[in-house]
């Protein structure tokens, strides 16, 4: 005779094909980002494919004169810049036979995709707010804006302006008084009060090591709302805190890059350079670099190739949208020499990148991209696995602001002969990260946070 629990097991075992699969009917979101940043930027519609404005970079002079002295005439300096406006797309759909069948348990099926694909252009578009740089892509099959990572990094003013440093590298622990030293390094920069006006940006493990200091040193701030983003958030010497999921540091790291060399067709002279590449990840942000590797020039006209594979251990199973090479001439110094497209003017992956000394080529020389080096700073270094960013930005549309031309729409598509039981869609919006004043943000940089 079987027991009991025999019994039972075996009989669940026998009618186990019989019983009903009960599914929970809450869609579990896995893959979720903090990016309230984008709606603290003021923006504004814009019905032009560039974004032009003037800016007054110098005043007439002035001073002292003898008794019926004059001066020479004086007038002010004028320049004009412009930022390119980027067209962000996904496209989606569903099948009917899927919005039918899966209608009790989720609903509406088509909905959720279109919500889905809303949110994830929106982490595309902080991502690229953070992490872009128009310059390498402008040349590709896709190409973005520029973000805080270039535009605010070791500035240096334009025509008639001094010169300015508006970012620092800290490499080490945080400590509240770098919070003072950035938002000083700004308010010098501008000439102008820093406060309400401006915002913190940081990872949600950067804003908690903000939050213990204040207590270990009996420092409070009250919330404070920021009406762009509809946001009751944490203050610093009345400067609000808006985290970021996409300055947050992981542990994945480029993999293996390998060197080559070539005697022709560059301008590097003879050397041993050491690099290091990074690559940043589609809606997630730069991730450690790689392991440093070296190769020896001979002659005054080399090259060097670093050649690598596509990452694919970047989070949420993401890929590239950017790589960035670091070179020094001795090891553990290398900097930012430049930034490439992760995609070359064909829109074929990007597996090495060659540097002739003057710019970066992708893949191979007759894909050049753009010429001369994009984004390269000789005061960006490497990340490792722990270290992140803070940035200090305004909230002014005078200095930051987002023009747009279309602000996320979704375009019903068509069914097609081939597929006419698809309910597919678009999502689109054009835009870009105007930053009309960089000398009036600043980066504390290799920062972190030790909990």
């Amino acid at each position: 005779m079987p027991t009991e629990l025999e019994e039972a097991i075996t009989t669940a075992g026998t009618v186990s094909p019989l019983i009903p699969k009960a599914i929970s009917p809450l869609l579990l979101e896995y893959q979720r980002r903090y990016s309230p940043l984008l709606a603290a930027i003021p923006a504004r519609q814009w019905n032009s494919t560039q974004y032009f404005f003037n800016r007054r970079v110098n005043r007439p002079d002035s001073g002292g004169v003898v008794d019926g002295g004059a001066r020479p005439i004086g007038n002010s300096v004028y320049e004009q810049a412009v930022f390119n406006i980027r067209l962000f797309q996904a496209v989606g759909s569903v099948t009917g036979f899927a919005q039918t069948v899966t209608r009790d348990i989720v609903g509406d099926l088509r909905q959720i995709e279109l919500d889905g694909t809303v949110s994830s252009m929106l982490w595309t578009l902080e991502n690229s707010f953070v992490w872009g740089n128009d310059g390498a892509t402008a040349n590709g099959a896709y190409p973005i804006c520029s973000g805080l990572d270039y535009l605010v990094s070791n500035w240096t003013a334009g025509t008639g302006s001094s010169n300015y440093t508006n970012a620092v590298d800290i490499n080490g622990n945080f400590a509240l008084h770098y919070l003072d030293q950035l938002i000083d390094l700004v308010e010098s920069n501008a000439a102008m009060p820093i406060g309400s006006q401006y915002m913190l940006v940081m990872s949600p493990r950067m804003a908690s090591a903000v939050s213990q200091a204040f207590i270990a040193q009996q420092r409070f701030a009250a919330p404070t709302t920021v009406v762009g983003a509809g946001l009751n958030v944490p203050t610093y010497r009345d400067v609000p805190i808006i985290k970021s999921s996409f300055l947050s540091p992981r542990s994945n790291q480029m993999g293996t890059v390998t060197t080559a060399t070539a005697t022709t067709g560059g301008t590097l002279a003879a050397a041993t350079y050491y690099y290091q590449v990074s690559a940043v990840a589609a809606r997630f942000g730069e991730v450690q670099a790689s392991v440093e590797v070296s190769q020896v020039t001979t002659g005054a006209t080399s090259t060097v190739t670093l050649s690598f594979s596509t990452p694919t251990n970047l989070p949420d199973g993401a890929g590239p949208i950017l790589y960035k090479v670091y070179r020094g001439t001795s090891s553990g110094t290398e900097t930012l020499v430049g930034t490439v497209d992760a995609f070359d003017t064909t829109g074929t992956a990007v597996t090495s990148v060659i540097d002739t000394g003057s710019n970066l080529l992708t893949n191979s020389s007759g894909n050049t991209g753009p010429t001369g080096y994009q984004g390269g700073n000789t005061g960006a270094k490497p990340r490792n696995g722990v270290q992140e960013d803070i940035y200090l930005v305004p909230r002014d549309e005078n200095f930051l602001v987002r023009p747009y031309t279309r602000d996320m729409q979704i375009i019903p598509l068509a069914p097609t002969v081939t597929a006419p039981d698809t309910l597919p869609f678009a999502c689109v919006t054009d835009t870009t990260l105007a930053f009309r004043g960089v000398k009036y943000g600043g980066r504390l940089s290799r920062l972190v946070a030790a909990l």
